[in-house]
C-alpha cells in the first residue's frame, strides 16, 4: 500500500467500527458477548496488518503474530491492551520498521491516546463500543499523518534478477 496510507487507515477505522457493530450481534449467540468482542479485537489487528502492510511478506508476518494473540484466553480489557501493544509492535517493528527510540515514543503516544479515547467512548450499549473502536483506530491513523513511516531499515533486495526488476517496476508504479 503506497498511495495514501493515511486515507486507507481512515477507511480502516470506519471498517473496524462497522465490523464490531455487525459482527458482535452475529457472533454473540454462538460464542457469547465477551468471546465475540475479544475475537473482533484480535481480528482487527490481524486485518490491519494484512491490509495496510507495504508488502505481502511483512503483512503475513505481522498478521501471523497478531493472530497468535487469539489463542490466549484473556478478558476484554486485557485483550484490548494486548492488541493495542501488539499493534505497535507489528506496525513499527514489522510493517514499517521505524527506528527503535522513535517507534517506542510514537507508538506509546498513539496507543495511550487511542486507548484513552476508547475508554472515554466505551459503554454498555452496542453503539458505544462501536464508537470506542472507531475512536481508537481513528487515532491510529495519525501514525501516517504525522510521519510514522520514517527512515527504516531496508531488507536486502532479492537475489533473482527478475525479482529485482519486478521490485523496481513496482516501486516506479507506486
Amino acid at each position: 500500500m503506497s498511495r495514501s496510507p493515511f486515507a486507507h487507515s481512515l477507511a480502516f477505522a470506519l471498517g473496524a467500527a462497522a465490523a464490531l457493530l455487525v459482527g458482535a450481534p452475529l457472533l454473540t449467540p454462538a460464542f457469547g458477548e465477551r468471546a465475540a468482542v475479544r475475537f473482533l479485537l484480535v481480528a482487527a489487528v490481524v486485518a490491519y496488518a494484512a491490509l495496510l502492510a507495504p508488502s505481502r511478506s511483512r503483512g503475513a508476518r505481522a498478521a501471523a503474530l497478531a493472530a497468535g494473540l487469539g489463542a490466549l484466553s484473556l478478558g476484554i480489557r486485557a485483550t484490548a491492551l494486548a492488541t493495542a501493544a501488539l499493534l505497535g509492535v507489528c506496525r513499527s517493528g514489522i510493517l514499517f520498521r521505524a527506528r527503535p527510540a522513535r517507534a517506542v515514543l510514537l507508538e506509546g503516544l498513539l496507543l495511550a491516546v487511542g486507548l484513552a479515547i476508547a475508554a472515554f467512548l466505551a459503554g454498555p450499549w452496542l453503539v458505544r463500543p462501536t464508537l470506542a473502536t472507531w475512536g481508537f483506530w481513528l487515532v491510529q491513523s495519525a501514525f501516517f499523518a504525522i510521519g510514522g513511516i520514517g527512515p527504516r531499515l531496508e531488507e536486502p533486495g532479492p537475489d533473482d534478477p527478475f525479482e529485482r526488476a519486478r521490485a523496481q517496476v513496482l516501486a516506479l508504479l507506486d
